[in-house]
């Protein structure tokens, strides 16, 4: 072998070591990220499924009284607010203007999740019906109570 195919030799084995180690490289980076994004994704959803549980478990109602929907929702904010979200999450809660639904937003990283509570979705919250009791006798008869004489 002379001198040049042995040089020849050398930069070609130089030139794709030296690509195959950018492409390692490059497959490692894309990995880490990859598992990044994953754990980013596995903390948002935690903690989803953490403050979905939140809201449909009942809210203790003073002394057996019924709730509106607008009381239940300020005592849902309070209890979120009271509790941090896990490590590496922001949450935001938002009450839009005029409404009685809560905008919950979680963020982690890159990665946000998005949920819109409504307490009337899962009942259990208004005013209670009326019932009409016996000495109105509009209400009665309108409720078929009373003897139809008019």
């Amino acid at each position: 072998m002379s001198l040049v195919e042995v040089l020849m030799a050398t930069g070609l084995l130089l030139g794709s070591s030296a690509a195959s180690m950018g492409l390692s490289s490059r497959v490692a980076a894309t990995l880490v990220e990859d598992r990044q994004k994953l754990a980013q994704h596995e903390r948002l959803e935690a903690e989803m499924q953490a403050v979905e549980a939140r809201l449909i478990t009942p809210t203790q109602e003073p002394l057996g009284q019924q709730l509106s929907c607008g009381e239940r929702l300020r005592m849902l904010v309070a209890q979120l607010e009271s509790q941090p979200p896990q490590a590496g999450v922001l949450r935001s809660l938002e009450v839009p203007e005029g409404t009685e639904e809560l905008l919950i937003r979680l963020r982690s990283g890159d990665q946000e999740r998005r949920r819109l509570y409504s307490p009337a979705a899962f009942g259990g919250c208004g005013e209670a019906p009326a019932t009409p009791s016996s000495g109105d006798s509009a209400l009665a008869m309108a409720g078929g109570g009373g003897d139809g004489a008019i």
